[in-house]
């Protein structure tokens, strides 16, 4: 057992029990030799028998759990090493088993608990320590668990798993040199599994290292095939470098072929090419799938998802039975109401607003499918949601320190985002359309005038929350006079570009900054302008767009995030772009 040697191990032990069936030290070994080699049900028959002959051992019942969390029966294996603690409050294997099963259920929280409760009587050993690390991950606190991953390599150097986590800490904390590096130590160490060589490439992507990125996500696809994370993330940068469905789609095809029940792959390769214009092609994709699994949720959501711009009927029928099969999930509550306003049927879909927001009444999902309602149904509610005038402000943005005017402030950061641009097309399942998107993170910029936008747009954001004031309605209530930049991003649209209607269900305010805007924005009606109201998909009746902001150098947009919100296209010659920065804000 000792040397990892569980088979001849497991068969010494049943030759040992048939002379002597009684021996319960025996049994449990036999239980732990069973459970190495992948006989669950065997392991948690043998804790059972031994526990029978001595039911206060609390290592038993340990064996128990770990049987039982092995067979995905979490309820069970929380009692049964609950169960083990109760015979010895600092049986550490129970605890660490209990904490992983907190951890599989979602309940990081309460892992963290456990553990600093043990931490507290004696020093963690490194099991722990990870442990410990993991769920600071899990919470989604990306610097505590950094340090606590460090804190953990600190105690044992040749961990890889601790590596790998604290790579994923630093890619969270926007520090893709630092989890590169971290990322290469852990497969040094031996953690040479994909999602290993997944987080290395998300690093190598973020640091627009992109041959080496896609050779990266290359090299995770061929150990595993089936791995969606990394399938995606290869689709979507093959799609963005050369706007090449067929070479986009190459790896999944591939997958497909020889594991054609992977069904998940084709709702990867339906957004694809739903990116590339062709929703039939991308519905034909999901029905594929769900011929294979009809009860797939996943893909029912998908189907109504993309069917919403072009079949409402369709677009119900498959929200129907996502909600069948998951009834109370917020997603599937939104696709359902959705349906329902692109079918005619607002009151309907009125309810499942107020479904949403009972369940948070911040749900930008559910203030927009709410405001869409009220506005078929001519309910004089909606002017409070839609004052467009009150709501929606545009101002130019500060000039930061060091320049002298706000003219050379852009022209300097127009070239910066230039550098910049190392992507041919649109991201898959963003709203823009014929342009690029990179995401920017000011603080970890080399360049000064990419560092200094955070500057530049403090002032307007404070003025905006002073300008609305504090109220009870779904905006102001949430004005604390504080807040912090939840992600930002930079546009580049070429001629014909623009942004599909869409809103942010995540933030509380939403913005638009122009750097630089072409010709035809300030000389063709409103072609480039920003336009509010008009829902992504079709409704009955129709619902036009009900107010327009016209771009300028300088000018920041701010609005509420749940506001319905899209672009109008431009024209122009190739030279002719666009170029904007985006970001949310949150209340801090």
């Amino acid at each position: 057992m000792q040397a990892g040697l569980f088979v001849p191990a497991r068969d010494v032990l049943r030759q040992l029990l048939h002379v002597n069936p009684g021996m319960v030290q025996a049994r449990w070994l036999l239980g732990g030799a069973l459970l190495n080699t992948g006989d669950f049900a065997g392991a948690e028959r043998e804790a059972r028998t031994a526990i029978g002959n001595a039911s206060g051992v609390p290592a038993l019942h340990g064996l128990l759990g770990d049987a039982l969390a092995s067979q995905g029966r979490m309820q069970e294996a929380d009692a049964a090493l609950r169960q083990a603690l109760r015979h010895d409050s600092a049986f550490v294997p129970a605890i660490a088993s209990l904490a992983k099963v907190m951890l599989a259920q979602q309940r990081a929280q309460d892992a963290m608990i456990l553990i600093d409760d043990l931490g507290t009587r004696i020093q963690l050993a490194p099991p722990l320590l990870l442990l410990r690390a993991q769920a600071l991950l899990a919470l989604g606190n990306h610097a505590d668990a950094a340090v606590a991953f460090q804190h953990t390599l600190d105690a044992a150097p040749t961990l890889g798993a601790a590596e790998f986590g604290l790579a994923v800490a630093l890619a969270g904390c926007a520090q893709p040199a630092a989890a590169e590096s971290a990322a290469r130590r852990a497969i040094a160490k031996g953690a040479s599994d994909p999602e290993t060589h997944f987080v290395l490439a998300r690093s190598l992507l973020a640091l627009g290292r992109l041959d080496e990125a896609e050779d990266t996500f290359r090299g995770a696809v061929a150990l595993a095939p089936g791995y969606v994370a990394a399938q995606t993330n290869l689709m979507e940068l093959i799609w963005m470098r050369t706007g090449d469905v067929d070479a986009a789609a190459r790896e999944l095809d591939a997958a497909l072929s020889r594991a054609p029940d992977a069904v998940a792959l084709h709702a990867v390769k339906a957004r694809l090419l739903e990116a590339a214009d062709d929703p039939e092609g991308a519905l034909a994709e999901l029905d594929a799938g769900l011929a294979r699994d009809e009860h797939n949720v996943d893909l029912h959501i998908a189907v109504s998802q993309i069917a919403l711009k072009c079949d409402a009927e369709r677009a119900l029928a498959h929200a129907e039975r996502a909600r069948a099969l998951v009834a109370d999930n917020p997603l599937t509550i939104t696709l359902y109401g959705n349906a329902l306003l692109a079918s005619g049927r607002p009151k309907q879909a009125q309810t499942f607003a107020s479904r949403l927001l009972a369940i948070d009444p911040d749900d930008g999902l559910g203030i927009a499918m709410r405001a869409t309602a009220w506005r078929m149904l001519e309910d004089p509610h909606y002017q409070e949601l839609a004052d467009y005038g009150q709501f929606v402000r545009p101002g130019l943005i500060d000039t930061p320190e060091g320049w002298p005017d706000l003219a050379a402030y852009l022209d300097d950061l127009a070239k910066e985002l230039l550098q910049r641009r190392i992507l041919y097309t649109h991201p898959v399942g963003q709203s823009l359309r014929h342009g690029a998107q990179t995401d920017l993170v000011p603080d970890q910029s080399t360049t000064p005038a990419i560092r200094a936008f955070t500057q530049a747009i403090d002032g307007p954001i404070g003025r905006y929350m002073q300008a609305i004031g504090h109220g009870t309605d779904v905006l102001r209530r949430r004005n604390t006079g504080r807040y912090r930049i939840e992600g930002m991003w930079s546009v580049n649209l070429r001629p014909g570009g623009y942004h599909f209607n869409h809103f942010h269900p995540d933030g509380w305010l939403s913005s638009a900054c122009y750097i630089s805007i072409p010709p035809a924005v300030t000389s063709k009606g409103r072609e480039g302008w920003l336009q509010f109201g008009e829902p992504a998909f079709p409704t009955r009746p129709p619902l036009a767009p009900e107010y327009f902001v016209r771009p300028e150098p300088g000018l920041l947009v701010l609005f509420p995030s749940w506001m319905w919100h899209g672009t109008v296209p431009f024209s122009g010659d190739e030279q002719d772009f666009r170029l904007t920065i985006a970001f949310d804000v949150v209340p801090a």
